[in-house]
């Protein structure tokens, strides 16, 4: 018989919504173990999984131990970004977590995600970022997508960054798809921990991050 995580695990690989449905509606915490469920969900793009996750009262701005957010993973994910089936996610979030959702989609290059983010007019470009201390004006000029900021409407913000959960600073090989660009060893290692982490790790061949030149 399989234990809780277990089940859990293969109700989120297996995109299988109505069983994960079942076990939250019969007394599952939605938060189960630090909120990893909805985490891996987003690192898969099961949208949803997460709205499912939400819906029940997970709460998207828990950490995972490398610091990683349910709106940073989600974005990492890559998938459905050229539709609005995250728009629910955005809007639990505040112009800070907008922030860092920002800076994960411009240094990994996923255009569909910036986009979408700073259309929600509540995203804030001057205040640095958890993943690399920059701000998203910074690290989109670094990587020569300025332009974005300029043809996207924003509504500047000045709100204050939300406190955040203590993260651990070593690294592990980890897993990104192999077109990314070379990271900063601070991003690196943001991921690394993340594809590291157990509960986190999908089913797939790992591909090792670079990250000799820094540029974020």
């Amino acid at each position: 018989m399989e234990n809780k995580t277990d089940l859990i695990k293969h109700c989120i690989h297996n995109n299988d919504e109505r069983k994960l449905s079942d076990l939250l509606s019969t007394g599952l915490d939605p938060n189960y173990e630090g909120g990893w469920p909805i985490r891996l969900a987003a690192r898969l793009g099961a949208y949803s999984l997460v709205k499912t996750l939400v819906h029940y009262r997970a709460n998207p701005h828990l950490l995972g131990d490398s610091g990683a957010s349910t709106l940073q993973l989600a974005v990492f994910s890559e998938k459905h970004w050229d539709t609005d089936k995250w728009g629910f996610l955005l809007s639990c979030c505040d112009s800070s977590q907008l922030a860092d959702g920002a800076a994960v989609a411009i240094v990994f290059h996923n255009i569909p995600a910036i986009k979408t983010i700073l259309q929600t007019g509540r995203c804030n470009t001057h205040i640095p970022t958890t993943l690399t201390g920059k701000t998203v004006e910074q690290l989109a000029k670094g990587y020569k997508l300025d332009s974005l900021l300029t043809t996207t409407h924003i509504t500047p913000q000045s709100s204050p960054r939300v406190t955040r959960q203590n993260r651990t600073t070593s690294a592990r090989s980890g897993a990104t798809p192999s077109h990314h660009r070379n990271l900063s060893p601070s991003v690196a290692r943001f991921f690394d921990q993340t594809a590291g982490q157990p509960s986190l790790t999908t089913q797939r061949s790992p591909i090792q991050l670079s990250s000799p030149n820094a540029r974020a």
